[in-house]
């Protein structure tokens, strides 16, 4: 009966606010009183499915990925290393990790994200990304890979790339003594670049 009065009492808006919440909380409690829903106390688990996760993985420890100096550009030139001969300029703007343990080995994924931009000389086309990831155990490396990466640019604006490599395996570390590199390696330079 109160609430009836509420509801005659006000006026346009206000009477209508005052339905609204009315209508809600009828709504939730029904919902909670409801005995069509799931039942969980009689539901049975299982877990056969669910990987178990180890102490390793509960402590938590997962390398951190980070950039050398000079390995997150990379251009390519036609003819002379000048900036107006710039064909392509990429850039990583992101690094990430995944962490597992398994089998006494910390297994890793890497994943690299960047963009590549159009110079005064480029063109659309395929350009080959030369990104390497390494691992590294105080000053001894433990892992390292470097793969031509293929990227489609065209001329509409920075094209995007995620570079992955889910192949990073060392040695389960006895502490947090790995760091992980990614980047741009072109290698032994022989003369200038070209594409």
């Amino acid at each position: 009966m109160g609430l009836v009065a509420m509801m005659f009492k006000g006026k346009g808006g206000a009477m209508l606010r005052t339905a609204a919440v009315i209508l809600i909380g009828a709504s939730l409690a029904a919902c909670q009183s409801s005995t069509d829903g799931l039942d969980v106390s009689q539901s049975k688990t299982d877990n056969s499915d669910l990987e178990k996760v180890t102490f390793e993985e509960l402590r938590g420890y997962c390398p951190k990925v980070r950039l050398r100096d000079g390995t997150a550009y990379f251009n390519t030139y036609e003819g002379e290393e000048t900036s107006q001969n710039v064909r392509y300029q990429a850039a990583i703007t992101d690094v990430s990790r995944q962490c597992k343990y398994e089998n006494g080995r910390l297994a890793m994924t890497v994943a690299v994200a960047g963009r590549v931009l159009l110079g005064p000389k480029g063109s659309s086309g395929t350009i080959q990304l030369p990104i390497r990831v390494a691992a590294l155990k105080g000053d001894t490396v433990v892992y390292s890979d470097i793969k031509p990466y293929s990227v489609e640019v065209n001329t509409a604006g920075a094209t995007q790339f995620i570079y992955t490599d889910p192949n990073i395996a060392v040695d389960q570390p006895d502490a947090r003594n790995i760091v992980i590199f990614a980047g741009f390696d072109e290698g032994p330079k022989k003369g200038a670049a070209t594409n």
